[in-house]
């Protein structure tokens, strides 16, 4: 059998699950949580089109501003040029092209008649809602917060993530056509069953909005981080001079620290059971957390709040050291502890950072089907009431703001499906067009392509080694605002270098390193990659796979030869 090329997709996809033809494909792209083209954008941005860039990942992400601040881009870690050089600044380039492409043509397809209600206006809400009003559908959206745009608006501090930036985003959606119902809480200004008498569907976006309560005693003393971080992004209250306790070791734990320090707190401490080497955070923020003096107190569960016996309205907090720690299928905390080890600290504010559940309260008359940790069970997106549609962190827990996207995503076409008499589950490809509108095809032949590694790359010389252009990160310190963005990306100069040094792995790029090499001189350059052109006189050697830069070729075996 003659070299079987994967080529790379002539369709901007939304979805692909019959891999059309690109049976093979990079490990950045298999481990994207969002699934980004992002071979499609580096090769957009090598061409200086940051306008098809921004269209490619428009594609999949309403949000590629978003993502491209807060990812912890995983499709880094796993990039093949790690074993080359340096992996390719992934992140920083799907930032460069929200920040410096101009919005692509997307067109909702001809009204459908049909009403879709989602509950929630975060990543996961409106991610449902950007693909059901491109295919056509009217959305309403119920938002009880008086902004959208969910934990990336209200929540997420400016220093990583500005707000002009979701606003932005967010902004594109209202050009389509969504309604944003602000201030408006199912549950008290209208109720669900009026939803779902009025809506053809709903979708339930909530994500986790009720903070978990430490059961410990004195807890009242403390705040609660989402409600502090909330706060402290409308109102900026100072912290002069205060010492600062915060409960918890994820990623809202350490916005606490980072916030309170901006607002000047004189001394930060976080009391968490993560050693460093475990902490849900990126190496980034763990070293931030340093530079800015952050006390960081691994291996303690917190035992209590009391009120000093010192200053007035002085706090302390108590912790008990731990030799190890699981959680259960329910969430629920299994510690041991180390007798008599014993920390105290001595505040003037505590934040309880313990993690999150969906507050869902609103729907306990309907009594759908609930998961294990109390969210919403799903099959297919579908909850189980008629009608009645979830996604994101409400059904699948604490997750990121990439992976709810990706959900919301799925649970869209579903969606559509239900909406047009078909059955839920099925195979989708989805892409689109030139005109800007979504072709769907559903119940197509699955397919899976093939994760390259590093080590099948055999020509991985033929690109040469070139260092990393990361974004340029500044310290608090080197800052003229408290709250300004610490990263400030790529200029357009080293986004164009850094995107160029992508390899391109397992999606042809028709470079014709294969037609040179081939002995029997079978293969030819075509319009989009190089193609047989003699298949019976094919010697089966392997010189255009040896060859191949991006490990693009295959084989299909038994190969029977004439020789």
């Amino acid at each position: 059998m003659p070299p079987i090329f994967s080529k790379e997709k002539q369709h901007l996809y939304c979805l692909c699950d019959s891999s059309k033809g690109q049976h093979r494909t990079s490990p950045c792209e298999e481990h994207c949580l969002v699934g980004n083209h992002i071979q499609i954008m580096a090769r957009a941005l090598a061409e200086d089109k940051p306008d098809l860039a921004l269209r490619a990942l428009r594609a999949v992400n309403p949000f590629p501003g978003v993502t491209g601040r807060v990812c912890p881009h995983p499709c880094e870690t796993h990039c093949n040029r790690n074993c080359h050089d340096e992996a390719l600044s992934i992140r920083a380039l799907e930032r460069f092209s929200a920040d410096h492409g101009t919005s692509p043509h997307l067109t909702p397809l001809p009204a459908s008649g049909k009403k879709v209600a989602v509950i929630g206006s975060g990543p996961s809400g409106l991610g449902a809602a950007y693909f059901l009003t491109l295919l056509g559908h009217e959305v309403t959206v119920f938002e009880s917060a008086p902004v959208a745009g969910g934990v990336p608006r209200q929540s997420i501090p400016d220093f990583r993530l500005p707000k002009d930036v979701v606003d932005r985003e967010v902004g594109l959606l209202l050009d389509l056509g969504v309604r944003i119902l602000t201030n408006t809480e199912v549950g008290r200004d209208v109720q669900i069953e009026d939803i779902l008498s009025r809506y053809a569907a709903c979708v339930v976006a909530v994500g986790n909005q009720k903070e978990r309560r430490l059961a410990i005693p004195g807890i009242e003393h403390a705040l609660a981080a989402v409600s502090f971080l909330r706060s402290s992004n409308l109102a900026r209250e100072r912290m002069d001079g205060k010492r600062v306790v915060i409960l918890g070791g994820g990623g809202v734990a350490f916005d606490c620290a980072f916030t309170a320090r901006r607002l000047g707190a004189a001394d930060v401490r976080l009391v968490c059971l993560e050693d460093r080497s475990v902490m849900k955070v990126t190496a980034g923020e763990l070293a931030q957390a340093d530079a800015e003096g952050i006390i960081m107190h691994t291996g303690w569960l917190s035992g209590a709040i009391t009120e000093s016996d010192g200053a007035d309205g002085a706090l302390r907090v108590t912790a008990e050291a731990v030799s190890a720690f699981s959680f259960d299928e329910k969430g629920e905390l299994h510690a041991e502890k180390i007798p008599g080890k014993v920390l105290a600290l001595d505040c003037d504010t505590v934040i309880c950072a313990s993690g999150l559940l969906p507050d869902i309260a609103f729907l306990d008359r309907l009594n759908p089907a609930r998961t294990g940790r109390g969210g919403i069970a799903t099959e297919h997106g579908a909850a189980s009431l008629p009608g009645l549609f979830a996604t994101g962190e409400c059904t699948m827990g604490p997750s990121l703001v990439s992976s709810v996207i990706r959900d919301a995503r799925r649970t869209a076409f579903e969606v559509h499906a239900w909406l047009n008499d078909m059955p839920l589950g099925q195979a989708i490809d989805a892409w689109i067009a030139d005109d800007g509108t979504i072709t769907v095809r559903y119940g197509v032949t699955k397919g899976e392509a093939h994760e390259v590694a590093c080590e099948e790359i055999a020509n991985i010389y033929h690109h040469e080694k070139s260092p990393r252009h990361a974004p340029v990160l500044l310290a608090a310190s080197d800052t003229w605002m408290a709250f300004e963005e610490l990263d400030k990306g790529l200029s357009p100069e080293d986004a164009r270098s850094e995107a160029a040094r992508c390899m391109h792995c397992g999606h042809c790029q028709a470079c014709g390193e294969c037609v040179d090499s081939c002995p029997g001189l079978i293969l030819e350059l075509g319009e989009i990659s190089p193609r047989v052109a003699w298949p019976d006189e094919c010697w089966h050697c392997g010189c255009c796979r040896l060859a191949c830069p991006g490990a693009c070729i295959s084989f299909v075996f038994p190969i029977h030869t004439f020789l």
